[in-house]
């Protein structure tokens, strides 16, 4: 997809923009679809736009669904203003190969005295079933439809809306996302109808290490234009600390925001988060489980190329690499569609340590469709030149350990095995004409065991022998650092509750 095509994908929302003012005839109905589901995304200020890959991704971007890996499970309880409270739940999973299907609910329910005529009770709900599908392997789009009702006393009413977005990984630690949400008819009451309250969103997530920052702009039909800002910080494998900023609040709800989640055995993360207020404090609580791959605390799109799994048998570093060269040489002979038996000579740009690695795969590749390969200049007296040429380039091919931990301070050490091969081909034809030429590239993120590290490298190959550094005492530090945030935060939860 060429860089114009997607810039109009992301300028979707900009473009549906006048269809958001003109329906800001008055306050929007439904407002607890704005309310924000997610303890993650709310203890960074609801700015992840561009970072769902859980069973929340529903409720901002159905982009996100292109970055789910595994079977995903969330649920969330809110203490909302007024003695409100709201409850979701969410599933997302794979479906196909290159998609992700969703489906979530939402409820909520208040009751109050209404003048002393007895009690009074409103509430809402929310269904929504949704699909996203990966473009390219670093674009994905999204789309949902949403059913919503609403009970005041004895009246309801209902509607549906559309919501449709898109997310871009510009980079491996820098993501982008758009997203128009509620788009649709208003609910009516007694022949009186109250606009949805249509939402637009656009911001990007960036990944530092164990430090992720995110941004979104947003506009709701009926509000000003807002800003969230917000951060998470992963000082040990199983905690992050979180917290956000809203400017713009037209509401009694304050503008700062915070939490923490904690994740056991990459597989269930348990999240909480506090927003301020004039009217009191909210708070929400959140439980994810994943299945079949990892809950990723910090991964900023992470419509995340490459699988994050965990290996308890691993592959050796050298296997792995190979089996990612033979997928990234055989897309692209693919591409270069050779004619059958077509004479085809192999060239390389600068030397790396991995060429023998893609020379022996693109010798194997090439022969085993039936063409015969000639390697190298050739001598001067050569009457015949080959048909075809095929020159490429390493741009990396090799094995990296960006990141290392013990499970709870003292449990055995783990690693994450990074492994890419990114490699540049160009072919020409018997006249030096150039015939086709791209970029391949792969990767692949998985979790070891770091007593094996070791014995899974090969001597002698430096790209996949990679090292780590040995943690020292001040890594024993960095726990009771952590207990006394936690320890903080439960503080500032448990003091908010006696003030409210």
């Amino acid at each position: 997809m060429s860089t114009n095509r997607f810039a109009v994908l992301l300028a979707l929302p900009l473009i549906l923009l006048p269809a958001i003012e003109c329906a800001a005839q008055g306050t929007s109905g439904s407002q607890f679809l704005g309310i924000g589901i997610g303890a993650r995304s709310m203890g960074m200020g609801g700015a992840t736009v561009s970072m769902n890959d859980d069973g929340t991704a529903l409720f901002r971007n159905p982009a996100g669904l292109t970055q789910v890996t595994g079977h995903r499970f969330s649920v969330s309880h809110i203490e909302w203003l007024s003695d409100a409270t709201y409850q979701s739940a969410g599933y997302v999973m794979p479906f196909g190969e290159s998609g992700g299907l969703g489906l979530a609910i939402q409820q909520g329910s208040v009751e109050w005295d209404n003048t002393g005529e007895g009690m009074f009770d409103a509430g809402d709900f929310s269904g929504v079933l949704g699909y996203g599908r990966r473009l390219r392997p670093n674009l994905g789009v999204g789309g949902s439809l949403r059913y919503v009702s609403s009970a005041l006393g004895e009246d309801s009413a209902s509607t549906y809306a559309v919501d449709l977005g898109a997310v871009y990984r510009m980079s491996e630690d820098l993501t982008v996302g758009a997203a128009v949400r509620n788009m649709g008819p208003g609910l009516t009451f007694r022949n009186e109808s109250d606009p949805l309250p249509v939402t637009m969103s656009v911001g990007g997530a960036y990944r530092w290490n164990d430090l992720t920052l995110a941004m979104d702009v947003e506009k709701q039909n009926d509000l000003d234009t807002r800003t969230r800002v917000g951060a998470e910080y992963s000082p040990v494998r199983y905690l992050a600390l979180r917290g956000g900023y809203v400017s713009g609040v037209d509401s009694g709800l304050g503008s700062l925001t915070g939490g923490f989640g904690v994740l056991w055995d990459r597989s269930w993360a348990l999240d909480y988060a506090y927003r301020s207020s004039e009217l009191g404090g909210t708070h929400q609580v959140s439980l994810s489980a994943g299945f079949g791959d990892a809950v990723g605390l910090s991964a900023p799109t992470a419509a995340v190329v490459g699988d994050v799994r965990v290996e308890h048998v691993p592959k050796s570093n050298l296997t792995v690499l190979v089996e990612l060269t033979a997928e990234v040489v055989a897309e692209a002979v693919d591409k270069m569609r050779l004619p059958d038996g077509s004479e085809v000579r192999i060239s390389q740009g600068e030397q790396n340590d991995a060429s023998w690695l893609v020379h022996s795969a693109l010798l194997e590749e090439l022969t085993s469709r039936g063409h015969v390969v000639m390697e190298g200049a050739g001598s001067e007296n050569e009457v015949e030149r080959p048909r075809y040429g095929v020159w490429y380039r390493i741009v990396t091919c090799r094995t990296e350990i960006p990141r290392s931990w013990r499970e709870w301070v003292v449990g055995p050490r783990k690693v994450e095995r990074k492994s890419r091969c990114d490699i540049q081909f160009r072919l020409t034809d018997e006249d030096s004409a150039i015939v086709w030429a791209g970029k391949i590239e792969r990767e692949r993120r998985e979790i070891i065991p770091g007593a094996r590290l070791n014995e899974l490298s090969t001597p002698g190959q430096d790209f996949v022998s990679p090292s780590v550094e040995a943690g020292g005492w001040d890594k024993m530090l960095e726990p009771v650092v952590v207990a006394g945030i936690v320890g903080g935060l439960i503080y500032l939860f448990y003091t908010s509750r006696s003030t409210d």
